[in-house]
């Protein structure tokens, strides 16, 4: 009977929420409940634990444990799969699309030039009453100005045993610790924030960070010890998983820009990919540990009689699945995260499989502590209704947006399917239930076609109509920068500037070297003979190509062969109106407009493009 009074007064939460935020709003600050929130965030964390079993052999029953306690979302996702969007767009709200922050290599400018105004999920809490306190890794950077207090990680680069582990790449490194755990960056930054609960009476925010199993995997001996290598297991993978995937998805899973061809091969030959398998388990039994030490404190404190527990990994990771290594892939193993929430009201051992996001937690908790909303639009959607009822009716597919080597993508997942669609048009669909590891590629199948249709209509990106005077605003079109073997680094994003005829501009930092590009990709309803020009303003010379996208990963290379139509030289600084020259399309379809830097590094800012029909072939 008190559980259903419990779950009958959430639910009633979730149907009202706008009331209760008024009456909160008109209540005395002082009189106004402020239970504490334990937000505990995992860095690369994926579904390799007893909770989600993404892997059979790991040991972790302090994140079990947890789920014992609350809701477990079983089928979440993050919002990009790799570190500095995916928490960027945790803690303020903004999807990367939206916010134009959507891969690792955009973190040339903060997270914040990104999220302009926008309030922070920490620095709101604290302009409702809580005391808000950040330990280590939270956001990705410029950490300090958002929390009350702040405690960086400790410690400096591990030291390692000698002739322990090996260290091939930034993403390819493992050895032993040369230190005691108990002197870990991890195990002093839990400390940290068993302190804080410990002597924080106040409304508690307690954001803590932990880094393993992040690259690189480095921990005491003892963690390894639990994972004889004779006797690790590979996760679930198959020797002909590519070869139902169109080409460019066979360049994201190699990563050939990060890693150069070969890397999976060469990993599997000399056994490097079993020690990376038993390294990264040993990590991740590490960082359960800590969860289990917070947990602990956490419990043996005032904070928890009414407090909340959110704990969440930022994305998933992938392991030789798919011959894919590190993360910034579309695949589920990628874009799986963990996401557990427990508190007061809310059911103890319950699975929810609908489809989430980690988009959804900034809403979720204004619900849940019954707050106003931010001043900014924040998206996702609020939790409140499943943690009510985990079995609720619920149809709400949420999107990942991200780009890899020079490949831009949404990930949209429902409730039963995930697809993948590229700006280049490339799909992949996938039935979960019935293929958990994605091994069969159901995109060709006609019979889906109503599935990729319906799921089709949440992607962040579309093909813009060509007017009939040609101008199209650059901002609304499906772009993507190069990100060549040595020559990754290039970014692109949306700014707003008032001189720009649509408010906004694509901006394009092309910095990776000569010959870094900006893809612009556009559906040409007619073949024919089109003016080409733009409103633009280059620091440096572009060359501009176009062509037809083909089934082709190579034409993501900088140097594939497409035709030349101009050479656009540096102006003033200012936007300018030019002329680059005439383009003929032998057919109508998806074509790629390439402006290739002619000089190592610069800035490209796009207003609009024109492409104005002056002939059609019909009229030839």
């Amino acid at each position: 009977m008190c559980r259903i009074a419990i779950n009958l007064r959430l639910f009633a939460l979730c149907l009202a929420a706008h009331s209760l935020v008024q009456v909160a709003r008109a209540q005395d600050p002082s009189e106004v409940a402020r239970p504490s929130v334990l937000f505990l965030n995992i860095d690369d964390w994926n579904d390799w634990n007893s909770v989600l079993k993404g892997h059979p052999q790991a040991i972790t029953p302090n994140i079990q444990r947890l789920a014992e306690r609350g809701v477990v979302f079983s089928n979440a996702i993050c919002s990009s799969p790799t570190c500095f969007p995916s928490r960027s767009a945790v803690f303020t709200g903004i999807h990367p699309a939206r916010s134009g922050n959507i891969v690792n290599d955009n973190s040339i400018h903060p997270w914040r030039f990104y999220a302009g105004d926008a309030v922070t999920l920490p620095k709101h809490l604290s302009d409702q009453g809580w005391k808000s306190i950040g330990i280590a890794k939270n956001f990705h950077n410029g950490d300090r100005a958002e929390f009350d207090e702040y405690i960086s990680k400790q410690g400096g680069r591990l030291k390692q045993v000698q002739g322990s582990g090996i260290n091939l790449n930034p993403s390819g490194v493992w050895g032993v610790a040369a230190v005691a755990t108990t002197e870990m960056p991890d195990y002093i930054a839990v400390s940290r924030g068993i302190e804080k609960l410990t002597t924080v009476n106040d409304p508690l925010f307690l954001s803590l960070g932990i880094y393993r199993p992040h690259v690189p995997w480095v921990v005491p001996q003892e963690y390894f010890d639990l994972y004889p290598l004779e006797e690790v297991q590979f996760p679930e993978r198959r020797a002909d998983d590519l070869d139902d995937l169109p080409e460019r998805f066979k360049r994201l899973a190699h990563l050939e820009a990060k890693f150069g061809p070969g890397y999976h091969d060469m990993l599997a030959e000399k056994g490097y990919d079993k020690q990376f398998v038993r390294a990264y388990l040993a990590c991740v039994t590490f960082a359960d540990e800590q969860v289990g030490r917070i947990l602990d404190a956490w419990d043996a404190s005032p904070h928890a009689k009414d407090g909340y527990i959110a704990l969440w990994s930022d994305h998933g990771y992938n392991l030789g699945e798919k011959e894919a290594w590190s993360k910034m892939k579309p695949w589920y193993d990628s874009a799986h995260s963990n996401l557990i929430i427990a508190g007061p009201g809310i059911p103890k051992g319950a699975v929810c499989d609908k489809a989430v996001s980690l988009q959804d937690l900034y809403p979720t908790l204004v619900d849940l502590l019954e707050i106003p909303s931010p001043p900014q639009q924040i998206d996702g959607n609020s939790l409140a209704p499943l943690l009510a009822d985990p079995n609720a009716d619920w149809d709400k597919p949420v999107v990942m947006s991200s780009e890899t080597d020079g490949i831009r993508y949404d990930v949209v997942l429902d409730n039963d399917y995930r697809m993948t669609r590229l700006i280049t048009g490339e799909t992949e669909l996938y039935h979960l239930a019935d293929d958990p590891h994605e091994f069969d590629n159901l995109a060709p199948d006609p019979q889906c076609a109503p599935v990729i249709d319906r799921l089709s209509k949440h992607l962040t990106f579309h093909y813009p109509k060509i007017p009939e005077d040609g101008w199209i605003e650059a901002e609304v079109i499906p772009s993507q920068t190069s990100s060549d073997f040595r020559l990754r680094g290039n970014c692109h994003y949306r700014r707003t500037d008032p001189e720009a005829s649509g408010g906004q501009l694509l901006c394009a930092e092309l910095r990776a070297g000569k010959g870094s590009y900006l893809d612009l990709v556009l559906e040409v309803p007619t073949a024919g003979t089109y003016r080409l020009g733009a409103t633009l303003s280059a620091q440096g010379p572009c060359e501009v190509f176009v062509g037809t996208v083909v089934d082709d990963a190579a034409q993501a290379d900088t140097g594939y062969p497409m035709e030349t139509v101009a050479t656009v030289e540096p102006g003033n600084g200012e936007l300018e109106d030019i002329s680059i020259g005439t383009v003929t399309f032998d057919s109508p379809g998806l074509k790629l407009l390439r402006f290739q830097s002619l000089v190592p590094r610069q800035q490209l800012r796009i207003d609009r493009i024109r492409l104005k029909l002056q002939s059609s072939k019909n009229n030839q």
